[in-house]
């Protein structure tokens, strides 16, 4: 099959065709040199139109042909049906593929192939075309699907189907990850693929510009790995058949070699039809011109209102943006303010709080200072008192001293001392 859109990459001018009997092998260009190449098989679609398979079957390096049958959950090919019923009634076998989608359901998938491809009609196992990666799939996800989807085919068809994908596209996603499952591999290149994790492939297609006898575009064309052939893509119990018209020419007796060696004057009948078939090729050729350019046209519209949307998401992206940094600046001039009011009444509070600690340190020092005026008077007082007492006392013991010397003259008979107040009476 074409890689993914490829048609895009032809020009959509009519190629002329030379048939031959008994060509073994086709012209195409590869790296930009023509040379002649052996091949085993080829794979058409839609993009090939109406293909004439009587001419094409007369190449004898043609041993099958993969038909595109559907692609996606939708996609049926018109051209199908046509294809392989005639591919087929020519003797070549044949097998079809679908294109598959990874962010399509795998059963919508499964179930659009399965209305199209019948078992009876086959001679090849199914082919799944894996080229796109999807969007925003992670590659676990690409491979669970395509497993799943050939796990479908493999019950439905009683056959493991093979895998077409490209030479790169396999060596990033895929190595390592579908192992059992027969490759076809696409490589446009003189060097054969290689493939990592030691995978083998079975069919290399390795050119895109395949010049076939009755088909008016070019073809995709593929031969088998050493080792390989039918046997390895066949379905089982499928035999090899024989084709039913050959490129052998048959012996021709004498007197026809000569007539034909005769000078054949122009028929014009044969020049009005050749006449008619080159119009209707030129307006073919002006109506693919036509429909390229639609396409053409097309596509740069989806382009340009792809880029518009983007544009415009853009735009509403800036705006959310800058709405998100205006309100997060709001935000933290808020929490700023807020911090600051904050920090302002903790200041406030701790302003008061060591206030009224050194008013009260102030007043514990009043107090203690009372307290110790207090004490020194108290003990003044007791002190005083103490003092007066002992004085008391000392005028005590001497009065009663005095008494007891006067009271002792006064027994013996003697003066006293009429001086001393200690004198009650006077005694001579």
């Amino acid at each position: 099959m074409l890689l993914h859109s490829s048609w895009l990459k032809y020009t959509l001018s009519v190629l002329l065709l030379t048939v031959v009997a008994g060509i073994s092998c086709a012209q195409v260009t590869v790296n930009g040199s023509s040379a002649n190449l052996i091949y085993d098989g080829i794979d058409v679609s839609s993009y090939q139109k109406d293909i004439d398979w009587s001419a094409t079957a007369k190449d004898k390096n043609i041993k099958f042909v993969y038909v595109k049958a559907t692609e996606g959950a939708t996609y049926r090919s018109r051209h199908y049906q046509y294809n392989i019923e005639n591919a087929r009634q020519y003797g070549i076998h044949v097998g079809a593929y679908h294109f598959f989608r990874p962010n399509v359901p795998v059963e919508k998938q499964f179930l659009n192939f399965t209305s199209v491809v019948k078992k009876e009609d086959q001679d090849l196992i199914p082919l799944i075309d894996v080229e796109v990666r999807g969007n925003n799939l992670t590659v676990r996800a690409l491979v669970d699907s395509v497993l799943a989807f050939a796990d479908k085919l493999e019950d439905h068809y009683g056959c493991k189907p093979m895998i077409y994908t490209g030479h790169a596209f396999y060596n990033s996603y895929l190595s390592g990850k579908i192992s059992g499952y027969p490759l076809f591999i696409a490589r446009y290149s003189k060097v054969e693929p290689r493939l990592t994790g030691g995978a083998n492939w079975v069919l290399w297609q390795f050119s895109e510009k395949g010049v076939i006898a009755g088909i008016d575009h070019a073809v995709d064309l593929c031969r088998f790995n050493k080792g390989c052939g039918l046997k390895d893509i066949l379905i089982s119990g499928r035999k090899v058949r024989s084709r039913t018209h050959t490129t052998a020419q048959k012996e021709r007796r004498p007197e026809l070699a000569a007539e034909e060696k005769k000078e054949v004057k122009p028929n014009p009948e044969q020049e009005k039809l050749d006449k008619e078939a080159r119009k209707r090729a030129e307006k073919r050729k002006a109506e693919e011109k036509k429909e390229a350019e639609r396409l053409a046209k097309q596509k740069e519209k989806l382009r340009k209102l792809k880029e518009k949307e983007q544009k415009e998401a853009a735009k509403q992206e800036q705006k959310r943006r800058e709405k998100a940094a205006k309100e997060a600046r709001k935000r933290a001039e808020k929490e700023e303010k807020m911090r600051q009011e904050q920090a302002k009444r903790d200041q406030k509070e701790r302003e008061e709080f060591l206030k009224k600690k050194d008013k009260e340190r102030q007043e514990a020092k009043a107090r203690q200072e009372e307290q110790a005026k207090a004490d020194r008077q108290r003990k003044q007082r007791q002190e005083e008192q103490a003092r007066k007492r002992e004085e008391v006392k000392r005028a005590q013991e001497k009065a009663a001293k005095k008494q007891s010397q006067n009271q002792k003259a006064k027994n013996q008979g003697r003066r006293v001392n009429q001086s001393s107040p200690d004198n009650d009476d006077i005694y001579y």
